[in-house]
């Protein structure tokens, strides 16, 4: 097992595919976890035997099913009590469970750096896909594998991951696993893959891995961590200065919401990609462009949205977006609050208006000539602070109802504005 403070960092993540478990790997459900299994054996009039939740790690459900009707519950069928399990636990999955810390951040890194991603868990599809598409995760994997899909065979076997590495047609050399169980490591390292420990706070012994980390930004120790580009995303509609909201950058990923491309081209910036519907402007010729049906769901400026954060971009920058029609205006505003619910840092300019939104978060906002506006984008937003404003606050709460973080006004170099729990909608307007 290779020391963290010892391995030289290296350019490149050294293999091409990325194995992920989730329960305890990529998303914090243990917890859920124990309370479950007190809650199924005291329905029985039973504690939780001791040593129950080591005797079925990294088993699957079927495994830890049949563990458990053996040991304990001889009278019940192991389907029963998998199909228990899961309507305990589904609803939890679907509208509550977190990633780990830093877990979302370096999936998206990974998949910026061209390693192909896969998900290999015990977790049954019924409750791993609404949480990773709550969470923004499902269109970063190329495939998901499941112990169902083995015949109900457990970690320690490795044919979850072997499945997973099949799918994704990388030799196993070049596959990385990152399980929280010594179990999965075990069954990682007998088909010849490279393992990643990922320790959790219960004090669970070593394993014999090539890294064991506490969260995934030890990781820099293994490889270079890749500062995060942005993602650009020109509309169709822009009352300011393009050229004062848009000062280019490097590595800038440059997308444009139908017509947008039109915008962009007009500033001198050729698009990577055109993405919409094309019922304001025609298709451009000799850029890459992706054509989507009128009648369909997502604006088209929603569509690029989605496109970078499938490609792994959590920074974002959408070119103009306010004027024009007001439906349109509220809609991009509600895209700012669907790219920051998924760990986004995103931005509206047209250089006369910008905007932000900050969920659950902190935000610097350098000294800007105009008003500095707050609006909460749900029903209420808690423990709101602003400091370096005209109007500072402290611990405040703002709703939907009335408006009182309008018009304030830069008192500093910079302000900060911070929300403990909510949705808020940040503008500056130049006057």
């Amino acid at each position: 097992m290779n020391s963290m403070n010892n391995i030289r960092a290296r350019q490149a993540p050294p293999f091409r595919a990325a194995l992920f478990d989730l329960d305890g790997t990529l998303l914090d459900s243990l917890g859920i976890w124990s309370e479950i299994d007190k809650a199924f054996f005291a329905s029985r009039g039973m504690r939780i035997p001791d040593g129950f939740g080591k005797a079925i790690a990294g088993k699957s459900y079927r495994e830890s099913a049949e563990y458990t009707v053996a040991h304990y519950l001889p009278n019940e069928r192991w389907e029963d009590i998998v199909q228990e399990w899961i309507g305990m636990v589904r609803l939890e999955y679907a509208e509550k469970v977190q990633p780990k810390s830093g877990a979302v951040r370096y999936v998206r890194m990974l998949k910026r750096c061209g390693v192909r991603l896969a998900v290999a868990t015990a977790l049954p599809p019924e409750l791993y896909e609404p949480c990773l598409n709550r969470l923004s995760l499902m269109d970063l994997f190329d495939c998901c594998c499941s112990t169902e899909h083995t015949g109900g065979s457990g970690k320690q076997s490795g044919e979850v991951y072997a499945l997973a590495a099949q799918k994704l047609g990388i030799e196993n050399a070049d596959c990385m696993v990152f399980e929280d169980v010594p179990e999965g490591i075990l069954g990682a390292k007998r088909l010849g893959m490279q393992t990643c420990f990922v320790r959790n706070a219960d004090g669970e012994a070593l394993c014999n891995a090539d890294y064991t980390i506490w969260t995934f930004d030890d990781l820099s120790a293994v490889h270079s961590f890749l500062p995060s580009p942005r993602c650009v995303i020109f509309t169709a509609w822009c009352e300011g200065d393009i050229k004062r909201a848009y000062q280019p950058q490097e590595e800038d990923l440059v997308l444009c919401a139908d017509a947008g491309w039109k915008k962009a081209m007009d500033a001198g910036v050729t698009p990577n990609l055109v993405i919409g519907d094309f019922d304001s402007a025609h298709e451009p010729q000799g850029i890459l462009t992706r054509c989507h049906p009128v009648m369909k769901d997502d604006t088209d400026t929603m569509l690029c949205v989605r496109e970078g954060l499938k490609r792994g971009y959590e920074r974002f920058l959408i070119i103009g977006g306010f004027g024009g029609r007001l439906d349109h205006t509220l809609a991009n505003l509600q895209t700012l609050a669907f790219a920051a619910c998924r760990g986004a840092q995103v931005e509206m300019a047209d250089g006369v208006t910008w905007a932000t939104v900050v969920r659950n978060g902190e935000v610097c906002i350098p000294r800007r000539a105009g008003k500095l506006s707050l609006f909460s984008m749900g029903d209420r937003c808690d423990g709101v602070t602003i400091r370096g404003a005209l109007y500072n606050l402290e611990n405040g709460s703002i709703t939907n109802q009335f408006p009182i973080g309008v018009s304030n006004e830069f008192a500093a170099d910079e302000v900060v504005v911070s929300v403990r729990k909510g949705l808020l909608l940040i503008l500056s307007v130049q006057e």
